[in-house]
């Protein structure tokens, strides 16, 4: 089923969305948030194949939203949703990553054709996957959505209804390596992203990754980055510099 987040302060918005979709009868499993915060508590659990995120929104904009949003999830689709006096919001967001805008008051058949032709790109694409792809997928997604700890290969196999075994093989042969090079790869991924856009203290890197020794962090983080941790964020302050 086709999923889509609306991330909107206005809660008259997600109820606009849902019933000129519901009228036309379309199969969209539909969730709310309205704030950035909300949303960000959402994707933890919910992996939606379109995010339409507002401009304008207490707490945190739409803007950080989405950069918040990217930098956590890269391939997530975002739509941002603008008034006309926005225009230039909207052109900054994608800038950040955002694939489209959607213009406020959205009339019900732009909104309707625009469902259906994300619709339509979905299918085609499930299409073009045979069932293992679309499981392997779906672990990918959950090691996305739960890299912030300890992740066990039995834990994600049964996810997906497999024997640690038969997962650990299928995820190499689809992957082109094993559960354990791809999680730490996925870590040490963040880990970068935290230290070239944050202050936070390296313990405090390595805790929000899932490695609760800092030592074992660094032999992970070296292995994977070609230095220790340490040494990277100097470099990174020395070429800033």
């Amino acid at each position: 089923m086709f999923r889509l987040l609306i991330v909107d302060d206005e809660i008259m918005t997600s109820e606009y969305i849902k019933y000129v979709l519901e009228n036309e009868d379309i199969n969209v499993h539909i969730e709310s948030a309205y704030d950035g915060f909300m949303a960000l508590e959402k994707l933890k659990k919910f992996t939606p194949d379109i995010i339409m995120l507002d401009i304008h929104m207490p707490n945190m904009n739409g803007i950080d939203t989405a950069n918040k949003i990217l930098k956590l999830y890269p391939n997530q689709k975002i739509v941002i949703l603008s008034a006309y006096n926005e225009f230039e919001y909207a052109q900054k967001a994608i800038r950040l990553g955002v694939k489209d805008y959607l213009l406020k008051p959205i009339p019900p058949k732009e909104l309707i054709n625009f469902i259906k032709r994300n619709l339509k790109n979905n299918v085609e694409y499930e299409r073009c996957l045979n069932p293992n792809e679309k499981l392997i997928l779906s672990a990918q997604e959950y090691i996305e959505k739960n890299y912030n700890r300890k992740l066990y290969l039995r834990e994600v196999a049964d996810y997906i209804g497999f024997s640690s075994y038969h997962f650990s093989r299928l995820f190499k042969k689809y992957t082109k390596q094993s559960f354990t090079d791809y999680v730490n790869k996925i870590k040490v991924d963040k880990a970068i992203k935290l230290i070239k856009n944050t202050d936070m203290s390296l313990r405090e890197i390595a805790e929000k990754i899932g490695y609760e020794d800092i030592s074992y962090f660094t032999v992970i983080f070296k292995k994977y980055a070609g230095e220790i941790p340490s040494v990277y964020r100097k470099r990174i302050i020395d070429k800033e510099n």
